[in-house]
């Protein structure tokens, strides 16, 4: 274990890639082989497609180089700089794919790498989920749906070197990349800060018991939370609002929390309670949660005509309200669970998500006249990839629910392996998505479940493996131990 006063602290690098020289044939395969399926897809279905109105908020920003508020500026401004030189919209598919591909390639890396999975495995892994409806369809999005997968497997992908090296430099890279991941899709944020802080758990109960560990831990959690509060600080003075990862944080609680919203908890926020009962819509439904942010009807509305400062009265309404009765969130968000099974709302929510609802004559227009790319008629126009999505909600529905037991499997197969923290990250991080699942979306939403298929498809190679007798039992070869292992005396 490298101290943190080391005179090089690039050292615990100085093994990979000695280890990582063993697997170029098996990266050379990967690498051709997530090509080769992403090209096919790409002859049979080249078309890129638009959900509104979220599309229509990224394609603005790419144009102007902003964003609205409640939305990705990330994503906005990379398709900025897509669109700066070459003013199409196959550069935003050409972005789309890339980033699917790294995700792609960064499966297998993870199983032959670091678990040491078998070759066949790790590319059978590889080519399902290359070829998964969500990856396959979200990379025709005008969505942040496969760039911020990237940036999440990005940050799982940092703290599996940090486990593996103990090396601060790898932990600070994922905090970055979390943050990234958390600016894409906001739900990712308390997954990216339970990921950061369960890695330094690892590394500070897993590491040989010297007293270098806790200045590690310490130093860790030091890089987290100032990150974190220099992020949030930037961010709030950008955008001219209080600290914060998204600007009107306030109204998109509303959209999760309504139905706990009590008069007394306007007290002292300059709004009286009586306006509840201006809300046209029902506060107790709900499957109506989403409109109270976006529909005139919403509560949103009538507390924006209420009080030139909405957002901040929202913040403190919504916070009070998810702390009055957070049992009651966790109960509504469980129920809404059960739309799943509920035909005519899955129906429903997988036309939407599918994008059927058309751009109005503007949107039609601006975007013409911006890109070039006629979208009048895309949200009639069926595609192998459209189809593909639209007829996967059993296997959307299975990594939800298949989730929780697989992780569990995949830890307890892992416990007494040489690899032990790898299957903790991977079983913590499932659990961790899972739960911000539960607690934080506030809708049935099949795009909504794209990031779970990666860790699915990561936990049933494990359990195959282990099924088949292939999994590793020897120590890995010296120049693939943890730093630590060969040099505990530095610590």
């Amino acid at each position: 274990m490298h101290s943190l006063t080391s005179s090089n602290p690039l050292r615990a690098y100085s093994k990979l890639p000695a280890s990582l020289k063993v697997h170029l044939p098996d990266f050379g395969m990967a690498i051709g082989l997530i090509l080769l399926i992403n090209a096919a897809w790409l002859l049979v279905d080249p078309i890129l497609r638009i959900y509104m109105g979220d599309s229509m908020v990224f394609l603005q920003s790419t144009v102007m180089r902003g964003s609205a508020a409640e939305r990705s500026y990330l994503y906005g401004l990379a398709l900025f700089y897509l669109h700066k030189p070459f003013a199409s919209a196959q550069a935003i598919l050409a972005f789309n794919l890339l980033c699917a591909m790294l995700t792609s390639l960064a499966l297998f890396g993870w199983l032959r790498v670091f678990l040491r999975l078998p070759l066949w495995i790790c590319l059978a892994a590889t080519a399902l989920f290359c070829s998964e409806p969500a990856q396959v369809f979200m990379a025709r999005m005008v969505m942040a749906e496969t760039f911020g997968l990237a940036a999440l497997i990005g940050t799982f992908g940092c703290l599996a070197f940090y486990l593996r090296t103990a090396n601060l430099l790898w932990f600070l890279l994922a905090v970055l990349t979390g943050l990234a991941a958390a600016a894409l899709r906001t739900n990712f944020l308390p997954l990216v800060l339970g990921m950061s802080l369960v890695a330094a758990l690892l590394c500070l109960f897993e590491r040989p018991r010297r007293r270098a560990r806790f200045g590690r831990f310490a130093a860790a959690l030091a890089l987290l939370v100032a990150t974190h509060i220099g992020y949030t600080q930037w961010y709030g003075r950008a955008v001219g609002q209080p600290a914060g990862y998204v600007a009107h944080t306030g109204m998109m609680a509303i959209g999760l929390v309504a139905p706990l919203i009590k008069p007394e908890h306007f007290e002292g926020t300059g709004v009286s309670g009586e306006i509840l009962k201006n809300v046209r819509l029902p506060l107790d439904d709900h499957w109506q949660r989403g409109n109270h942010i976006w529909s005139s009807k919403g509560l949103w509305a009538e507390l924006s005509k209420a009080s030139p400062n909405a957002e901040m009265v929202a913040r403190t309404v919504t916070r009070r309200a998810m702390l009055s009765d957070p049992v009651g969130l966790l109960k509504i968000n469980v129920a809404t669970l059960g739309g799943y099974f509920n035909k005519r709302k899955s129906y429903l929510r997988m036309q939407d998500d599918i994008g059927v609802i058309a751009p109005d004559p503007y949107a039609i227009q601006v975007i013409r006249t911006w890109f070039n790319w006629d979208v009048s008629n895309l949200s009639r126009t069926e595609s192998p990839a459209r189809t593909y999505f639209k007829h996967a909600a059993i296997w959307f529905k299975f990594c939800l629910f298949a989730l929780l037991p697989l992780a569990l499997a995949s830890m307890m197969i892992g416990w007494r392996r040489p690899e032990r923290t790898q299957y903790l990250l991977l079983g913590f991080t499932s659990l961790g998505l899972l739960a911000c699942h539960l607690l934080f979306v506030h809708i049935v939403s099949y795009r909504y479940l794209h990031p779970l298929p990666w860790f699915v498809l990561a936990h049933m190679a494990i359990i195959a493996s282990w099924l088949l007798g292939r999994l590793p039992t020897k120590d890995p070869q010296p120049q693939d131990r943890p730093a630590s292992s060969s040099h505990a005396g530095h610590a």
